[in-house]
């Protein structure tokens, strides 16, 4: 299988009032034949601080 992408990721969406800091993270691995796969190794912070997906925070202010 060849990888084609390799994200930080969380295991499950955040909860409201939820930070990322909580948030149990590691690698979202996509492949070439559509498979996906979840990699259980925390990202580096600067990782998590750059990474382009996975940021849907709900507001917690919001009902």
């Amino acid at each position: 299988m060849r990888l084609i992408s390799r994200e930080p990721w969380w295991l499950k969406p955040p909860q409201p009032g939820q930070n990322e800091q909580d948030l149990h993270w590691g690698y979202l691995e996509i492949y070439a034949d559509g498979s996906t796969k979840f990699v259980d190794e925390r990202p580096s912070d600067q990782e998590l601080a750059e990474r382009k997906s996975c940021r849907n925070f709900p507001d917690p202010a919001t009902p």
